[in-house]
């Protein structure tokens, strides 16, 4: 069993809100202590219509800088076809200066293809966009680590680049790779710090082992490579109010609850704690609960007084 200290972050989902009421609630994030905010990586509502609001993820994390003042932040996960590696990689360098070194950087490979369709953006096969998570993670380190940058890649290319300023983290923020597919896992083997799941402890089981044969095929450390899941939290002070709590997240966000469940912390205290220690037990210490408009501090204040501290015990 591994013996990292529990992380609690919470990711506040930047679709049909308003920029004063998602600001409240990342104060609300940090005043209550959690070691992490984070946002996603989606042009339009990740789910339901498409035409509610969609906070732009760099500007947002720019604004974090000066909305927080402790808590890290981060994006689950910045998505490799929305936007240049070597853009990426300034504008998370610069985050990483405007918070004194509070940013968790994050890539996948990107899966919301209507996105990409509405506006005529290219949406290549999964496999191609595995190669180019790859290849920029490459990219985006090297940027990073050195003065001038020459690189020539599959699919992209810088000559002589500077990248300044560096990030504050040294040798750069820590490197999240989300996803499970076999293509994210060898990118996390060979970049990440840590590896961000999404879906039920049986389907976090099954990846977890497969990353530990990744590991081992490609000679890398698997107990380097911190494990986090990302599971929706609904937790009220009864497991019924929770369950109808549930059922209108998932109409507000046109989810099949029936369907995602499974991967959803849902419950009164006692039952979240349950279902988080599934987690645990897995090795995963790192948890991002996810919460969508409106922001309920409410179970932000009964998760921090009543569920961490069982499970942490």
């Amino acid at each position: 069993m591994r013996t990292r200290p529990l992380h609690v972050g919470v990711q506040l989902q930047g679709q049909n809100t308003s920029w004063a009421d998602y600001a409240r609630a990342v104060r609300a994030v940090e005043d209550l202590g959690f070691g992490s905010v984070w946002t996603f990586d989606h042009v339009l509502p990740f789910s339901g219509p498409d035409d509610g609001a969609c906070f732009e993820t760099l500007t947002t994390m720019g604004a974090w800088a000066v909305l927080t003042n402790r808590t890290r932040v981060g994006v689950l996960v910045n998505g490799v076809l929305y936007r240049d590696p070597a853009v990426l990689a300034k504008a998370a360098a610069q985050v990483d200066q405007i918070t004194g070194g509070r940013l968790e950087f994050s890539l996948g490979a990107a899966w919301a293809e209507r996105e990409f369709r509405a506006y005529g953006w290219p949406f290549p096969s999964v496999s191609e966009r595995y190669e180019r998570l790859d290849e920029a993670l490459d990219l985006i380190k090297q940027l990073w680590a050195q003065h001038r940058t020459t690189f020539v890649g599959k699919y992209y290319r810088v000559l002589d680049a500077p990248c300044e300023p560096k990030p504050v983290q040294s040798p750069h923020p820590p490197i999240t790779v989300g996803g499970t597919g076999l293509g994210s896992l060898k990118v996390a083997a060979r970049h990440g710090q840590r590896l961000n799941m999404v879906g039920p402890p049986a389907t976090c089981a099954t990846t977890i082992a497969k990353l530990r044969e990744v590991c081992a095929q490609l000679g890398r450390d698997f107990d380097g490579i911190e494990l986090s899941a990302h599971p929706n939290l609904v937790l009220a002070p009864t497991a019924a109010a929770a369950e109808e709590a549930a059922v209108a997240v998932a109409a507000s966000h046109g989810t099949d609850l029936a369907a995602a469940r499974d991967g959803w912390l849902i419950g009164g205290p006692a039952e979240v704690v349950t279902k988080m220690r599934a987690y645990t037990d897995l090795g995963i210490n790192h948890f991002v609960v996810a919460l969508g408009y409106p922001f309920d501090t409410a179970s932000l204040r009964l998760l921090r007084d009543e569920v961490l501290p069982a499970v942490a015990a």
